[in-house]
């Protein structure tokens, strides 16, 4: 049997992002997300002795903030995941090396890529993980986008994390930037209460975003990319206003925050022009890097 496996682990943009309430204490989503071709490698080695060895590593071509493994802790997602995947074979360890090229802290779902990854080859090493659909369920107990980068391509994902339809989404063309401070997601769900008293809000027409995506037309797409995080994330990070207004200026159909920050996506009609926005955007002291989005290889 192959023990070892390595998987390219895509992180993921929120096209939209509404928040419809609160469950069990859980913030309840309606989010369409599309995978994006900015990616971590994941080896993963699976032993059956239990014992779990994690290691971190920056990628060689590093488009972000330059990456420092101490701000990843011991109780990492990659560690969850293989402790999750003990409840279907207990004596399952792995040696597992992760090669960051997502950005900390961005929106872009790294972390919950990276435990995606060792679900995946999981899936490819063990019979009792293979087809096993409750794996795929329960796997949101690691993290509410642990589901959605695990299924990849486009997705309505409902709920805490765990209600997924596929759905198509034309291959986008982005410039995604960032400065040098991240937001937490539990801050920015922290602040959305403080600011929704409710803890309610849906700024995207998702019906609507669903035909436009289908039209594959950007400047239908353009108007529907809302995130309900904004405003929390440009109060926990203010530099993020710079950045938008940043974005903006290249000349974007549409600038939008992805999951809670801090990462801005500027829409284009081209992979010319967003190549041409991220190096403006690079010029102008950003951490900036052309990509597309939609159903990334």
């Amino acid at each position: 049997m192959q023990t070892e496996y390595t998987v390219k682990a895509c992180g993921k943009v929120n096209l939209s992002l509404n928040i419809t309430g609160v469950q069990n204490g859980m913030h309840v989503l309606d989010s369409v997300t599309a995978s994006v071709d900015i990616a971590d490698t994941v080896a993963v080695r699976f032993r059956r002795d239990g014992k779990i060895a994690v290691r971190f590593v920056p990628a060689e071509d590093q488009a972000f903030a330059p990456f420092e493994t101490q701000q990843i802790g011991e109780n990492n997602t990659v560690t969850k995941a293989v402790l999750f995947l003990q409840r279907f074979c207990p004596d399952l360890g792995a040696d597992v090396t992760v090669r960051k090229g997502i950005p900390l802290a961005g929106g872009l779902g790294g972390s919950s890529a990276d435990a995606a990854a060792v679900l995946a080859a999981a899936q490819q090493a063990l019979p009792q993980v293979a087809g096993n659909a409750a794996m795929v369920h329960e796997c949101v107990a690691i993290g509410s986008d642990v589901p959605v980068l695990l299924h990849g391509g486009g997705v309505r994902m409902q709920g805490i994390g765990q209600q997924l339809q596929a759905v198509p989404v034309p291959v986008l063309h982005l410039a995604i930037a960032h400065g040098t401070q991240g937001v937490l997601s539990k801050d920015a769900y922290r602040v959305f209460d403080e600011m929704y008293a409710q803890k309610r809000f849906c700024p995207t027409d998702t019906q609507a975003l669903l035909r436009a995506l289908q039209s594959g037309c950007v400047q239908e797409i353009a108007p529907h990319l809302q995130n309900a995080l904004e405003r929390p994330a440009c109060a926990l990070c203010p530099s993020l206003s710079d950045t938008f207004a940043a974005v903006r200026d290249t000349g974007a159909a549409a600038v939008f925050l992805t999951g809670s920050g801090n990462c801005c996506c500027g829409l284009y009609e081209s992979a010319a022009a967003s190549a041409a926005a991220a190096a403006q955007l690079r010029r102008q002291g950003l951490f900036a890097t052309a990509a597309r989005a939609g159903a990334i290889e």
